[in-house]
C-alpha cells in the first residue's frame, strides 16, 4: 500500500485530475455524490459508489456543487493484481455501487491506522487486510448483480446460507428436516429440494458428514470417550453413531482414535 485516506472531506473547488493515472492502483469509495469522467464521459455516481482505477488510466473526479467525502487507498503488488481482480470478477475503471458498505469503511480505517503506526508486521497485516477487503467487495458486488437478475432466488439463497451456518455450527442439536426447514419457513420437501440445488447435497447428507468430521477431530485431539464425542456431535444413540462413523471412515470410533491420535492430520 502506497497511501491511504479515511473520511477525507473536500470542498466544491477540489478536483482530482490525473490524465495519465497515478502509476499504481487506486481504490475510491465515495460517501457522497461524485462526478467521474471516464473516457471523456461524465458519469454521476450516487453515494456509496466505488471505482478501482488501474495504474495508467486517467483519473478525474469532483463534485462542483457540494464537494465530496471519500475513503481511498493506492496500492501495488508483486503478483498480478489485474488477474486477481478478474478472478474476483471485480470491474476496473468503472463506477459501481455497494449497498452493504460497512466493511469498506471499517477495513480502510484499519488500513490507515496500520499505515500510520507501522507497528511490527504492519506490511503483512496490510496484505491480509487487502486480500480480505477485495474478497468481501467481490462477494457484495456478486450478490447485488445476482439480485438484479433474480431477486427472489438470490434472497432465498442468502436465507439458506444463514440457515446452513446455524445448522453446521450447532451439530449437537438433534436436527430434524422439519426443524431445518423452519429456519427458512418452508415445507420439508421444498426445503430439501432447494438445499440440494444450492449446495449440491441433501441437508441430511451434509449434516452427517459435518458430524463425522467433527467427531474425527475430537477423537484424535482430545481424551473424550466415544459416548461423549457422540453426544457432542448430536447422537444420543451410540450404536447409530458408531455405525455411521464406520460407514464413512472404515473404522469404529475407538479404533480411529487409537490409530490417528497425535498425527496432526487436522
Amino acid at each position: 500500500m502506497n497511501a491511504v485516506g479515511y473520511d477525507y472531506k473536500h470542498d466544491n473547488n477540489f478536483k482530482i485530475e490525473r490524465p495519465y493515472g497515478s502509476g499504481d492502483y487506486l481504490f475510491l469509495f465515495f460517501i457522497t455524490e461524485i462526478t467521474i469522467d471516464i473516457e471523456g464521459v461524465s458519469i454521476n455516481g450516487k453515494p456509496n459508489s466505488c471505482i478501482i482505477f488501474t495504474p495508467d488510466h486517467s483519473q478525474k473526479y469532483y463534485n462542483a456543487k457540494n464537494g465530496f467525502i471519500n475513503d481511498w487507498f493506492h496500492f501495488t503488488a508483486n503478483n498480478n493484481v489485474e488477474s486477481f481482480l478478474e478472478k474476483l470478477d471485480l470491474p476496473t475503471n468503472t463506477i459501481f455501487s455497494i449497498s452493504d458498505f460497512s466493511f469498506i469503511r471499517f477495513i480502510i480505517k484499519k488500513l490507515e491506522r496500520e499505515f500510520i503506526r507501522k507497528d511490527m508486521f504492519w506490511q503483512e497485516n496490510v496484505s491480509a487486510l487487502l486480500n480480505n477487503f477485495f474478497i468481501e467487495l467481490a462477494r457484495e458486488n456478486k450478490y447485488q448483480n445476482n439480485y438484479i437478475e433474480d431477486p427472489h432466488n438470490t434472497a432465498l439463497y442468502e436465507k439458506f446460507k444463514i440457515a446452513r451456518e446455524e445448522i453446521l455450527t450447532n451439530l449437537q442439536v438433534p436436527w430434524t428436516i422439519e426443524e431445518m426447514a423452519s429456519l427458512v419457513a418452508l415445507s420439508r420437501s421444498r426445503f430439501s429440494i432447494l438445499y440440494k440445488d444450492f449446495f449440491n447435497q441433501s441437508p441430511k447428507e451434509e449434516l452427517i458428514r459435518a458430524r463425522i468430521n467433527r467427531a474425527k477431530y475430537l477423537l484424535v485431539s482430545s481424551n473424550s470417550q466415544v459416548k461423549d464425542v457422540a453426544q457432542k456431535v448430536g447422537y444420543d444413540n451410540i450404536y447409530h453413531f458408531s455405525k455411521q462413523f464406520k460407514r464413512m471412515t472404515g473404522h469404529a470410533p475407538g479404533r480411529y482414535g487409537a490409530l490417528y491420535k497425535g498425527n496432526n492430520q487436522f
